[in-house]
């Protein structure tokens, strides 16, 4: 991903959330933790994009049935 210019934001966040993301993004910061986190949501949007693309143009099997909605 590109390095994009950074803004200064403040959130109400519960910590214990923020701890969680920490832990599974495996982040040293919470900074880093919740960057990553944004990162996770938009690379699922983007498969999710490219997946309701190929519906029906392909034989792909939905399995966790991500591609009902």
């Amino acid at each position: 991903m590109q390095t994009a210019a950074k803004v200064r934001k403040q959130f109400l966040l519960e910590p214990g959330k923020i701890e969680m993301v920490r832990r599974v993004t495996h982040a040293a910061t919470d900074t880093e933790a919740i960057n990553k986190a944004l990162d996770m949501v938009i690379a699922n949007a983007e498969i999710h994009k490219t997946f309701r693309s190929v519906k029906g143009k392909c034989k792909i099997e939905d399995v966790f049935n991500r591609l009902s909605d």
